[in-house]
C-alpha cells in the first residue's frame, strides 16, 4: 500500500510530507546527510533478493509460486525496519506498512492468487459457441478484490526492489550537483536548472497526481490550490523534491565548518550553516557554524548576492543624500531601517525576493513607504 502514504502535497515552495511541512528540496538535503549513516542503503539492499523480481514476474505471466512469494515477503518485512532510519520516512506509520505487509504476502493470499490465475486460464479456454451462449459469464466471479491485493504487491516489490539503488543513484547525483554548484554564475533557478538538468540527464519521473485544496495553516479561513502527487518509486521523490525546490530557489549546499549539508533558500553563496554545531565551543558555549567562522574572521562571499548588492546600493545612495543635505537625517534613519526589513524579508520569503523585493527597493517606493510611517 505504497501510495497510501508515499504522497506529498507541493505549493508555493513547500511540501508536505507525513503529516509535517517542509521547504521543498530538503528531502534531497536529508539524503545527503543520511546516505551514510548505518549504511542505510546496504541494509536495505541485504534484503532484497532476486525473489523480488522473480516474484513480480510470475504476476505478471499469470503464475505463483506460494513459498517464493511467503519468502518474500518476510525478506521486506526486514528491509522495513530500515525505512524509518531513513527522512522523511521517519514520518511514516511503518507499523500500518508492516500490518499490510504481512496480511499480503501469506500462503493463503497466494494460494487465492493462484485459484484467480487458474480461473482467469479456464475462462480463456472457453470455445467461442460457450462464450456466446453466455457460459463465460455465469462462471466468472467477483475478481476485484483479488486484483486489487495484486496490484497492492505489485507497487510494493517494485519499491524495495529498486530502493537500494535509488539511494545510491540519487545520492550520487545530488552530490555532483553540490561539487560543481560554484560552476554557476549565479544561484538561482535561470543559472542552476541546466547544471541539474546535465547532471540528472533530463530526468523522467514516474508519478500521478491530483489538485486539491488545502489550508495554508491551522488558523487559515480560506484554503488555496496544491499539487498533491504519489510516486511510485523513492527516486521519483527525491527527484521531484529536488526540482520543486530549484524552481523555488532552494539547492542544497555543504557547510565548510561541519561538513553537513543545508538548504539554501536564496541566491546567496552562503558557506556556512546557521544549525550546526561549530567543531570547537567558543568561550565555553557551542556556537552555530556561521558564528564559528565569524570568530575565526571567515568571511562568506558577497559576490553576486542581489539580495545584499540591491540592499548595500540603497544604503549607499541614502547616506549620500543626506550627507548632501538632500534629505534630513532622521529621515534618512528611518529609510534605512525599512530597507533592512525588506532585506531580512526577501532572505526568508523567496518569492518575496523574486518578486517584490526589487520594486521596494527603489528609491521612489521606499521614500513613500518612509513617509507615510514618519507621518
Amino acid at each position: 500500500m505504497i501510495s497510501s502514504f508515499f504522497t506529498s502535497d507541493y505549493r508555493d515552495g513547500r511540501v508536505r510530507f507525513g503529516g509535517k511541512q517542509y521547504p521543498a528540496g530538503v528531502f534531497a538535503v536529508h539524503l545527503l546527510n543520511q546516505f551514510y549513516v548505518d549504511d542505510t542503503a546496504a541494509r536495505i539492499a541485504v534484503f532484497r533478493d532476486s525473489l523480488h523480481f522473480h516474484i513480480l514476474r510470475q504476476l505478471q505471466n499469470g503464475y505463483l509460486n506460494i513459498s517464493e512469494f511467503a519468502k518474500t515477503g518476510a525478506n521486506t518485512l526486514e528491509a522495513v525496519k530500515t525505512l524509518p532510519k531513513l527522512r522523511p520516512f521517519d514520518g511514516v506509520d511503518v507499523e500500518e506498512l508492516r500490518n499490510t505487509i504481512a496480511t499480503l504476502f501469506t500462503k493463503q493470499v497466494g494460494q487465492e492468487i493462484c485459484e484467480y490465475f487458474a480461473a482467469k486460464a479456464k475462462l480463456s479456454l472457453l470455445p467461442q459457441e460457450e462464450i456466446a451462449a453466455g457460459t463465460a459469464g455465469k462462471m466468472i466471479g467477483d475478481f476485484s478484490e483479488t486484483e486489487q491485493r495484486i496490484a497492492k504487491i505489485k507497487s510494493i516489490l517494485r519499491f524495495f526492489d529498486t530502493l537500494a539503488d535509488d539511494l545510491i543513484l540519487a545520492h550520487q547525483n545530488l552530490l555532483n550537483f553540490c561539487n560543481r554548484i560554484d560552476e554557476a554564475d549565479r544561484l538561482d533557478e535561470a543559472h542552476l536548472l541546466p547544471l541539474a538538468l546535465e547532471i540528472f540527464e533530463n530526468p523522467r519521473f514516474t508519478k500521478s497526481g491530483e489538485y486539491i485544496a488545502v489550508k495554508k495553516n491551522a488558523k487559515s479561513v480560506s484554503a488555496t490550490l496544491a499539487d498533491r502527487l504519489d510516486f511510485d518509486s523513492y527516486y521519483d521523490l527525491i527527484l521531484t523534491d529536488f526540482f520543486e525546490g530549484l524552481h523555488f530557489g532552494h539547492y542544497p549546499r555543504k557547510c565548510e565548518i561541519c561538513g553537513r549539508y543545508f538548504l539554501m533558500q536564496s541566491a546567496r553563496r552562503q558557506k556556512y550553516c546557521s544549525y550546526g554545531i561549530a567543531p570547537e565551543p567558543y568561550r565555553g558555549k557551542s556556537i552555530s557554524c556561521r558564528k564559528y567562522a565569524a570568530v575565526l574572521n571567515r568571511k562568506e562571499k558577497a559576490a553576486n548576492d542581489p539580495i545584499k548588492a540591491i540592499y548595500d546600493l540603497r544604503c549607499a545612495a541614502i547616506r549620500t543624500e543626506c550627507g548632501r543635505g538632500t534629505i534630513p537625517k532622521d529621515f534618512a534613519e528611518a529609510a534605512k531601517r525599512i530597507a533592512k526589513e525588506h532585506k531580512l524579508r526577501a532572505l526568508s520569503d523567496d518569492r518575496y525576493a523574486k518578486e517584490q523585493y526589487e520594486k521596494d527597493m527603489s528609491r521612489a517606493a521606499l521614500y513613500a513607504e518612509t513617509d507615510g510611517k514618519l507621518k
